[in-house]
């Protein structure tokens, strides 16, 4: 061969191997970025955001380390917020459609809120579960999480009730306090003993600077004087000046000017000032909230490491102020829903599904964040609790949402915020009349077509 035509062989040889290589890197690069609905390719890890505020932390890690466990190719990437901050950060994040993968979602209002960004489920489930699946969930937490248009956009995770009242019987035993009170004149009574001999313990803590909790106030109570009426007026059947308001109103505010609520409870959330700056601080003998707290004191819960972490604790429901019982009024508390812009849909469902059907059902359950929304689910003995109090608490929240009297959030986001706004003003001194009118004005302008 000639020495030119060498060099050219050679040249060519590598331009050829040069080709080679560069077209395998492209495939290479190629092939990590293919996968169902943009998940990542068999073999690689591939990356999940959710966003919620339930679960807690505590309950997070375990839940996330089992599913990553059985689903190595997947890792999670949670974040946690209180309900406020969870949905501020939510909402702009959506709008600029950088949301998470799989969202906490709050059926009612919020859900009709979110809907048109939400994954349809039904399809998703028919073809991973078959016909019928929808009998592995309690029926009632299946109806509530479709939007207003019938399409089922979130899959439940638990179901809790509200208003309940986490008490310290450590407290009340020192103070002579033998009952909790079931009615408004004991409660009235168990807080002029508090604050006669409790050396400044705070009889109540209650965030009233939250509006999502005054109106799970405003309905508990509402049901005490007029039975199921909120839910006709919700859907534009009544008048929110009927009587039956007033009269709930009337009792909000006197639940201020009795001193039944704490000074400064309009500045206070609920999360976690009421809870952490007064009651587990040892500040305050009762705190208002919800059936999903009767869990707090398992070993590990949030009650370890607190100024109350060995004191006895228990939960009762929110004594009767008006004419009729107190009766819980309870929802599905958190579902799960799969962002329609998500490019990870597949280990979203995945997720998705180990968390409402799957180990993380159980995992919940143990914890006590709510009463399950799988069928046939059962907590783990109540022996895990320290206390006799702890352990009765459990069975009173499970028997006042299993007979609970209607549901706990409304369908319009706009009525609930309005709602809410109309407490805080009654609270702050304006008169009924007028906050209940603000709500009717609101309530007339909703499309409920």
């Amino acid at each position: 061969m000639k020495k030119g035509s060498f060099k050219f062989a050679l040249v060519l040889a590598l331009s050829v191997c040069l080709l080679l290589t560069a077209a395998a890197c492209g495939n290479k690069n190629a092939e990590s970025n293919t996968g169902n609905n943009g998940g990542a390719a068999s073999g690689e890890q591939e990356t999940v955001t959710f966003w919620s505020w339930v679960p807690t932390d505590v309950q997070a890690e375990k839940a996330i380390a089992a599913f990553e466990a059985a689903n190595p190719n997947i890792k999670v990437d949670y974040w946690r917020g209180e309900q406020t901050d969870f949905q501020k950060k939510l909402q702009v994040a959506m709008a600029a459609n950088e949301g998470p993968d799989l969202l906490g979602m709050q059926v009612g209002g919020m859900l009709n809120q979110y809907a048109n960004t939400l994954e349809p489920i039904e399809a998703l489930a028919d073809k991973n579960w078959g016909a019928g699946w929808q009998d592995n969930f309690v029926k009632a937490s299946i109806d509530q999480v479709k939007a207003t248009d019938g399409t089922m956009v979130a899959l439940p995770l638990n179901l809790t009730g509200q208003e309940f009242v986490l008490y310290n019987k450590t407290i009340f035993d020192k103070l002579g306090i033998t009952k909790v009170p079931a009615t408004y004149e004991e409660w009235l009574s168990v807080n002029a003993t508090i604050r006669e001999k409790g050396d400044g313990i705070v009889p109540v803590a209650f965030g009233a600077k939250d509006i999502w909790h005054d109106v799970d106030m405003f309905v508990s109570l509402s049901n005490q004087f007029a039975p199921g009426k909120i839910y006709e007026a919700e859907q534009g059947k009544l008048a929110w000046t009927d009587q039956a308001f007033v009269d709930t109103m009337t009792a909000w505010s006197k639940l201020f000017t009795d001193k039944v609520m704490q000074d400064g409870a309009l500045g206070l959330s609920t999360y976690p000032d009421a809870r952490d700056q007064y009651f587990y601080s040892g500040k305050a003998a009762m705190f208002l909230t919800g059936s999903w707290h009767a869990g707090f004191s398992l070993p590990g819960g949030e009650k370890d490491g607190t100024a109350i972490e060995n004191d006895e604790t228990g939960i009762f429901l929110l004594p009767q102020i008006g004419p009729n019982e107190a009766r819980a009024v309870a929802s599905v508390d958190t579902a799960l829903s799969i962002n329609k812009s998500s490019k990870h849909k597949e280990a979203a469902w995945k997720l998705l599904e180990f968390m409402t059907q799957g180990e993380g059902q159980q995992i919940m359950a143990d914890f006590i964040q709510g009463s399950p929304a799988k069928v046939g689910v059962q907590i783990q003995s109540l022996d895990q609790f320290k206390f006799e109090a702890e352990r009765e608490g459990i069975k009173t929240v499970n028997d006042a949402i299993a007979n609970a009297i209607g549901k706990r959030l409304l369908d319009y986001p706009e009525l609930t915020n309005a709602i809410g706004v109309a407490m805080q003003d009654v609270a702050a001194g304006k008169s009924i009349e007028t906050a209940l009118k603000d709500i009717q004005k609101v309530s007339d302008g909703i499309d409920r077509n």
